[in-house]
């Protein structure tokens, strides 16, 4: 398995704008995946903010993750976030998702970042595993979320 930019395997834009439709299309609502398909490819840098990685295996796509500006429009005074981490379902529990974190960790680091954030409905204890913080539980766009940090110091 390798992590690969995104803007570098175009071929897998719509698999992971699909993915990413199905899971989080709540967050937007009349959201299409037509319209998911371009903010992805607007999201598709090399080593800067915004930054779509994904993790690839025998020409397959098996999950993504990004390093962007702004998750929560409620939380606009933390930035940058970690977001969007995806493993598909039947990857799930092989390293994959922890593998997509670190690399994006390791992308804000080299960009200078001294923290970075997210927020999960339900991947709480993953995340603290890993090494993150919690900062806040709260209430967002209709799920009780956890808000958490990561240093990267």
């Amino acid at each position: 398995m390798e992590i690969v930019y995104l803007a570098d395997h175009l071929e897998f834009l719509p698999m992971v704008a699909h993915w990413h439709h199905q899971e989080w299309a709540y967050l937007r609502a009349g959201d299409t995946l037509e319209a998911r398909m371009e903010r992805l490819w607007n999201e598709c840098g090399h080593s800067e903010i915004p930054t779509t990685v994904v993790a690839i295996d025998d020409g397959a796509v098996l999950g993504s993750a990004m390093l962007i500006e702004h998750d929560m429009d409620s939380r606009l005074d933390l930035s940058p976030w970690l977001a969007s981490v995806f493993v598909a379902p039947e990857r799930r529990r092989q390293g994959i998702g922890a593998a997509l974190v670190r690399r994006i960790i390791e992308e804000a680091r080299v960009l200078g970042e001294r923290r970075l954030y997210l927020y999960t409905p339900e991947a709480e204890e993953f995340y603290a595993r890993e090494g993150w913080r919690l900062i806040e539980r709260t209430p967002y766009k209709g799920k009780d979320v956890t808000v958490m940090s990561y240093d990267l110091k």
